[in-house]
């Protein structure tokens, strides 16, 4: 695969969907790529109520994707919001999922169940989630890309996906490990004196390990960095990710049967509810590798 081709973007009415929206609207201006825009309307809903209202929604996403030069097309169909866009992902097989997130969490989040969660479960390619953004502000090609590593064959197609996008001029890429134990956390300007781990062998073996996880072939030319912390792992993740400036995090969802993978992975799932920029998920079901590192090239570009 040599360019994105087909970018599905999942809208509603939120602002987080709308954020999602523009992100996908860049990409696919900077690839030329079609975008489709899926409504779910809820089985709890008729179909004609806010019919009006998404027919107001798309009219004005197709006048956003006209003036960027964008082939644009929207649908809509009753049903879980989650089983639709994966179906539609399924029958239109894009190069890749964009959706918002509302980061619900507690008892909320429990009860409603989160459809990007889903998605990105269960996607066989890559999903960016997007957090409802802070600031209003042009959507530039990611040049800081933070990376969750577990050492797992998911985490191991994260970095893939990071060296692939990773091709801007002065694109930096950190490589984020936790450890269980008492939060490590020091102040920020300490970072990069390695105060914490010169004292922690264990810490000092997980930077060697991280380190010796970047393919020796790359052909990225971006900065890597690695952060090693103690502590929880989502909340310090979460944590580095603001404080380096990063603009992207990446994860990988691990392939392990359908009762864990409807769990998304503990840390991954809560990570998506704390982030506070984009993350893309990449799926690892052991095909399609060669394409996939195109996809992540290509979201570069």
């Amino acid at each position: 695969m040599n360019h994105l081709s087909r970018v599905l973007a999942a809208i509603d009415f939120s602002k987080p969907a709308r954020d999602a929206f523009d992100y996908a609207l860049a990409l696919s201006r900077q690839h030329g790529a079609e975008l489709i825009a899926i409504q779910a309307v809820p089985t709890d809903e008729t179909f004609a109520r806010h019919g009006r209202a998404r027919l107001t929604l798309a009219e004005k996403l197709r006048h956003k994707a006209e003036q960027a030069g964008i082939a644009f097309s929207a649908r809509v169909q009753t049903g879980d919001p989650a089983k639709i866009i994966l179906l539609h992902a399924r029958s239109l097989r894009p190069d890749l999922i964009v959706a918002g997130t509302h980061q619900r969490r507690g008892l909320e989040r429990f009860r409603t169940g989160s459809v990007a969660e889903r998605v990105a479960a269960k996607a066989t390619v890559p999903v960016l989630l997007v957090p409802r953004r802070r600031r209003a502000s042009a959507i530039a090609p990611f040049r800081h890309i933070a990376v969750a590593v577990d050492f797992s064959a998911g985490s191991s197609r994260a970095i893939e996906h990071a060296m692939t996008l990773a091709s801007n001029p002065g694109a930096r890429i950190t490589l984020i490990h936790v450890l269980p134990g008492w939060s490590s956390r020091v102040p920020l300007h300490l970072y990069g004196y390695g105060v914490d781990e010169r004292h922690d062998p264990s810490m000092r073996d997980v930077q060697w390990r991280l380190r010796a996880a970047v393919p020796a072939d790359r052909r990225s030319d971006a900065v890597i960095d690695v952060r090693v912390a103690r502590g929880d792992a989502a909340m310090e993740v979460s944590h580095i990710v603001e404080s380096i400036g990063a603009d992207l995090l990446i994860v990988g969802v691990t392939s392990r049967g359908v009762a864990s993978r409807a769990l998304f992975g503990s840390t991954a799932a809560r990570l998506l509810t704390v982030t506070p920029v984009p993350m893309l998920a990449v799926p690892d079901l052991g095909t399609a590798r060669e394409e996939e590192k195109g996809t992540a090239r290509h979201l570069a570009a």
